[in-house]
């Protein structure tokens, strides 16, 4: 086997296992991502505000079905309002210099892109519209929207998408998977 190789194969592995690193260590610190479902409309958002935080939870839902019932704005908003060596989010172990610009810049990249194409805001795509601006982003194939890099803000978004709906006990549930956690979380958060 090459040097190159084996480096491949230990970025896959390191790539891979970071979600389970974030989730184990939410789950020891007595954290989960959300457990019952969060009302948009009553949120009492800290950073983010209503627009963007309805604009991210459907932009995750277009990726991960149930994601902005299950809180991922609130898990987002929640997650940059406190201080960054608490965060739970992905983006921290990739590019923590400025996480709270990079989803502010991401969300109105997501807005400037839709009213680009179809001359609406997000929130008012069909879901094959907003499929469509998934695929742009994954195909780096967006018209407008350059910073940040919309397929990197896919996969950021992504995995707080597939935190906040798989990553807790109700979410292992509902795939059959028993939780099993060393220490029970104390919040749904």
């Amino acid at each position: 086997m090459t040097e190159t190789g084996g480096m491949m194969k230990r970025r896959r592995f390191v790539t891979r296992m970071i979600p389970t690193t974030l989730w184990a260590s939410a789950v020891l610190h007595g954290q989960s991502f959300s457990g019952e479902a969060k009302n948009i409309e009553q949120a009492n958002y800290q950073y983010l505000k209503t627009n963007e935080a309805e604009t991210l939870a459907a932009w995750c839902k277009s990726i991960v079905s149930g994601a902005d019932v299950a809180g991922v704005a609130q898990f987002v908003d929640q997650s940059l309002a406190g201080p960054p060596a608490a965060s739970l989010l992905l983006l921290r172990y990739l590019d923590a210099s400025d996480m709270a610009g990079f989803y502010r810049s991401g969300i109105a990249g997501i807005d400037a892109e839709s009213h680009h194409r179809f001359d609406l805001p997000f929130l008012k795509l069909s879901p094959d519209q907003q499929k469509d601006m998934i695929a742009a982003a994954v195909a780096s194939k967006m018209k407008i929207w350059t910073d940040p890099d919309p397929n990197f803000f896919y996969f950021i978004s992504r995995s707080d998408a597939v935190d906040v709906v798989y990553g807790t006990e109700s979410g292992f549930a509902e795939i059959g998977i028993p939780y099993l956690a060393h220490i029970p979380p104390l919040q749904p958060w």
